[in-house]
């Protein structure tokens, strides 16, 4: 399929394949019974809901089993974390689109219309984003696709902007898990989410390596979904903290090129700088916010657990960097490009909250 200018009406569109909807769960009895009916409710046939429960201890299983019968739910075990439940789901049913989203999230009717139409405009689409809203304040954006820092970091445009800033079809980066659809052509070429990972940033390493494969990823203002943020995990949390600066530096080893990869040590320390002068002078930012909760000196050490159990781990992202670089299909000079495209600079890192 060829590139269009504007998308058509999605509701009025035939069907063009099937979609499987999977949604890890871990303690969602707050939203899961909105999350479940908002998917149930969509315009866009056929679909398969999955939803994999990562040893739930509220009840949350129980209330999907009693009042959504219908839906396929995998119980599995332990709390084994969002990649391998998403990995789980993605292998329970065969379909051409795979919908992930969270389990505090819901959609408007026609989102996974709107994200199976984007996808189409263009076949070196391989994933689609949607336009995610801030559950409990509407009016304010919480991401519409994700943008790169060169440190392997990322977050979302518009985050806390106003709900109608980015209205227009574009490529970005990469979409966030919280409500994003992938072609299931390409995750069989790509492969599945890295289980080491466990939780956070596992949407901008399947980003980076749908991008080094040749696959781009579009943006749609028409699919919405609303978000209640970081509610499993507390958006300033050590544990938050953590998996994300680990998870970041994994990213670093298996897709940068050498030079790149030597330059984003610097890249983050002149990050948190910036983080750290932000938030004391200026009293804004995530670190600022992660002080309200913690002390400095906590905040350093998991800096530190997070580099050194990100260099244990070397060999085994080593190894899986060869492959991916082994087939990847874009140059050194294109992967840098992408930060002139859907880079930040680091002061508006250093400033995300």
């Amino acid at each position: 399929m060829t590139k269009t200018n504007e998308l058509s009406s999605a509701s009025q569109e035939v069907s063009l394949g099937k979609v499987l909807v999977v949604i890890p769960n871990y303690n969602g009895m707050k939203h899961i019974e909105k999350c479940l009916t908002s998917v149930l409710e969509q315009t866009y046939q056929p679909l398969e809901i999955v939803v994999v429960d990562n040893a739930s201890t509220d009840g949350s299983d129980r209330l999907i089993q009693e009042k959504f019968p219908q839906l396929k739910l995998i119980q599995s075990g332990s709390n084994v974390g969002w990649g391998i439940a998403c990995n789980t789901g993605m292998r329970a049913a065969d379909s051409d689109y795979i919908v992930l989203m969270n389990n505090d999230a819901y959609l408007e009717k026609d989102c996974i219309a709107e994200l199976v139409a984007a996808v189409n405009l263009d076949e070196c689409y391989g994933s689609a984003a949607s336009r995610i809203l801030l559950w409990d304040e509407p009016e304010k954006t919480e991401v519409c696709g994700l943008v790169i820092y060169p440190d392997g970091s990322s977050c979302g445009r518009g985050r806390l902007g106003p709900a109608d800033r980015y209205m227009k079809t574009e490529e970005v980066f990469c979409a966030n898990d919280c409500c994003n659809l992938y072609r299931r052509s390409m995750i069989n070429e790509i492969g599945d989410y890295d289980p080491d990972f466990f939780i956070y940033c596992d949407e901008t390493d399947m980003g980076w390596r749908h991008q080094l494969a040749g696959w781009k990823c579009v943006y749609t203002p028409k699919a919405v979904a609303y978000h209640a943020h970081s509610q499993s995990a507390g958006s300033y949390s050590a544990f938050k903290a953590y998996h994300v600066e680990r998870n970041r530096i994994f990213i670093c080893f298996k897709y940068f090129p050498l030079p790149m990869l030597m330059m984003s040590f610097l890249y983050s320390a002149w990050r948190y700088l910036l983080m750290w002068r932000i938030a004391a002078f200026e009293k804004k930012g995530a670190l600022a916010h992660y002080q309200k909760h913690s002390s400095l000196g906590s905040g350093l050490s998991i800096l530190l657990k997070a580099h050194w159990d990100a260099f244990l781990k070397l060999p085994v992202m080593w190894s899986r960097r060869k492959v991916i670089l082994g087939r990847k299909k874009i140059s050194n000079q294109q992967i840098r490009e992408l930060f002139k495209r859907f880079g930040l600079t680091a002061r508006q890192m250093a400033g995300y909250e």
